[in-house]
Formats: C-alpha cells, sequence, structure tokens
C-alpha cells in the first residue's frame, strides 16, 4: 500500500513538475514573439500560438471599443469573419470582460445569444486584460481532438494572453509616445517654414510625394509608415542652418550653399539619439545624392543609396523646382516631370521616377497644368 501511494506521488510530482516546465517554456517563447511593439504582429502571433498550444481549429482576438462596447476582430484563424463584430453587452461576453476570467462552453446551444458566435461548436472565451483595463477578447473554438476544453487548456491560454496583453499596452505606449514626439518636431518644422514662406507646405507635400512613390513601387504598410516619419522629417536639420541664409533674396554663394548641403548631417544629429527613429536617419542623411554619384554629398551611387533616400530624392526635387524660390519662379508641373524623367539615371534612380511618373500621371489632370 505504502508503495502503492509512493508511486502514485511520484506521479502526481512528475505531472506538476511537467506541467510547470511547459508552462516556463511558453513563457520563453511568448518573450520573443511579443517583443515587437506593433500591434498587428502581436495579435497574429497571439493568435498563431494559441492555435498551437492548445490545439484548436479557429482562434479570434476581438478589441473592445469602449464608446460602443462592441468587439471588434483584429486578428483571426480559421472559421471566423473578418467583418465579424459582436455586442460587447451580451451576458456572457460582459461577463468575462467585467471579471477578467476564461469562460468555456462545450456545446453553444446552452448559450444565451448563441447567435453572436454561430459556427462554433465549444468556445473558450478569455479577456485581454492589461493593467489598467480590458483590452479586448480572445475566442478559442473546436478543438481538434473535439474534446472539451480542460483546466490546462485555460491555464496555457491564459498565459498566452496576458503576455500579450502587456505587449499590446506596451505597444500603445510606444505610439502615444512616439506620436507625441513625432508632433513636437512637426511643430518644429512648421516653426521653420512659417520663417521661410517660400518653402511652407514644403513637408507636407513631399510627404505626398513620396507616398505616391512608394505605393507605386509596392512597398509594404510598415515601410510605408517608416517613410512617411522620414519624409517628415527629411529637413529637420535646416532648424540649425541660420535664418538669414535660408531668407536670403537671391542667389546662395558658395559658402552658403556649405551652410545648407549641412542640414542633412545636421538633421541626423539632432534626431540621432531618439531610438524610435534609428531606421530613419539613413533616409535623411543622403536625400541629397546623385544616383550615378557624381554630385552627392556623401559619395555614394546606385542601390547604395538606402531605397527611402532615393524615394525622397525624387519627391524633395520635384516640389523644389515646383516651388517659388527667392531667386526663380516655380516651373509648371508638366516640364518639371519632363525634367526629373530625363534625370533618371544620372541624378535620380530611374525605377523611383518611373514610379512617379506613374502615380503624378494617375492624379486628376489639373494637377499636371
Amino acid at each position: 500500500m505504502e508503495k502503492h501511494n509512493a508511486v502514485n506521488d511520484l506521479h502526481l510530482t512528475v505531472r506538476e513538475l511537467s506541467n510547470v516546465y511547459e508552462e516556463l517554456s511558453l513563457l520563453y517563447k511568448l518573450s520573443g514573439l511579443f517583443s515587437t511593439l506593433n500591434v498587428n504582429e502581436i495579435c497574429e502571433n497571439l493568435v498563431n500560438e494559441a492555435i498551437n498550444t492548445v490545439g484548436v481549429k479557429t482562434a479570434a482576438v476581438l478589441f473592445l471599443n469602449e464608446e460602443t462596447q462592441a468587439l471588434y476582430t483584429k486578428a483571426h484563424r480559421g472559421d471566423w469573419d473578418e467583418n465579424r463584430t459582436i455586442d460587447g453587452g451580451i451576458e456572457v461576453i460582459a461577463d468575462v470582460l467585467e471579471n477578467s476570467k476564461p469562460t468555456a462552453f462545450c456545446k453553444l446551444d446552452n448559450v444565451e445569444h448563441q447567435d453572436n458566435l454561430h459556427g462554433l461548436q465549444s468556445v473558450l472565451l478569455c479577456p485581454l486584460a492589461g493593467k489598467g483595463k480590458t483590452l479586448g477578447l480572445m475566442i478559442l473554438a473546436d478543438k481538434l481532438s473535439e474534446d472539451e476544453f480542460y483546466s490546462n487548456d485555460i491555464k496555457l491560454l491564459k498565459i498566452i494572453t496576458t503576455q500579450a496583453a502587456m505587449a499590446i499596452e506596451n505597444a500603445f505606449l510606444y505610439q502615444e509616445i512616439e506620436d507625441l514626439l513625432l508632433g513636437t518636431i512637426k511643430s518644429f518644422v512648421k516653426a521653420l517654414e512659417t520663417t521661410t514662406h517660400w518653402t511652407a507646405g514644403h513637408t507636407e507635400r513631399v510627404t505626398m510625394y513620396a507616398q505616391g512613390i512608394a505605393a507605386e513601387m509596392g512597398l509594404d504598410e510598415k515601410k510605408m509608415e517608416r517613410l512617411r516619419i522620414c519624409s517628415l522629417l527629411h529637413d529637420i536639420g535646416k532648424i540649425a542652418v541660420p535664418r538669414d541664409i535660408l531668407n536670403k533674396k537671391g542667389q546662395l554663394d558658395s559658402e552658403e550653399w556649405k551652410e545648407i548641403k549641412k542640414h542633412p548631417a545636421l538633421g541626423v544629429t539632432i534626431l540621432s539619439g531618439l531610438k524610435s527613429f534609428d531606421d530613419i536617419l539613413d533616409g535623411i542623411k543622403y536625400h541629397h545624392e546623385y544616383w550615378d554619384g557624381t554630385k552627392g554629398l556623401f559619395g555614394l551611387k546606385g542601390e547604395d543609396i538606402p531605397l527611402m533616400a532615393r524615394i525622397l530624392a525624387v519627391a524633395d526635387a520635384f516640389d523644389a523646382m515646383t516651388s517659388d524660390r527667392p531667386y526663380r519662379s516655380k516651373k509648371k508641373i508638366g516640364e518639371t516631370l519632363n525634367e526629373i524623367v530625363e534625370l533618371a539615371d544620372r541624378q535620380f534612380d530611374p525605377t523611383v521616377v518611373a514610379a512617379f511618373q506613374k502615380w503624378i500621371n494617375r492624379q486628376h489632370p489639373a494637377f499636371l497644368l
């Protein structure tokens, strides 16, 4: 009898240790999965990890709209409509959100308002509980084994969603701080443009042209967003250029041009201590390089020039040529476009020029007058 009890105790101990090991291994894995600051990536990783860990056919992450109390789909896999929304006020959902406690149902036939979860057989609902509030809900449905959801499934999912919720909150906070920082810098840029009236609106226009080029070239959403930020900040270095040079009426002399040409490097100096802008610094630094390497500030040529900088070179030059300057009048858009096309393979990347030409030709006809 004692021997039998000892064996049982050993089995229990081994099982407990195995569960602890599984949980620790999962936590270690999650530390890598949720290290990104991109909310969409976090949610996609959350869905994939939950499916693999618990073993289900369907998983969805839904965020809570605090104003409408509706839950909208952020990421999903399996039998789930990406446009599906769920009323956060229905009893079973509200209970999970308010109490931050997972709930499992074996048969939805017995669940009130089951039409919100139509098409699913067994369901596990788990809140995305942040530090200060519930961010939303994770839904798992229909285990591959066709079993019900067990306590260990709930425990593992809670570990996953807890880590994901922390990562999502950090990503939101990071985005808020970055937006505040970017807004502050943009205010400085606008202040600069106010003191040099002929460059008013330059940053916004360059950003619009750069985004048009990027869209034609098929850049993904993440790269386009980083290009947008780079475009908004590409002339930040001019803050450190003397006002009398920027406002000079007439041609600049050689020494004044030297000061103007410092602005890309000065921009990098201004932003170099801000980690969130590390990946755009080269776009700012090299946006005046020549494709053939003949007249650039740093001697780069061809594809050694970062793509961000090559796109900005075209966008920046186009806006400068179609804007008034103290020493010359602006050129017509059609004339400027022809000149930029002629400079392809010399000053500008021909692929970027082709994309810009395609984009601008598809704009409203009045744009080309």
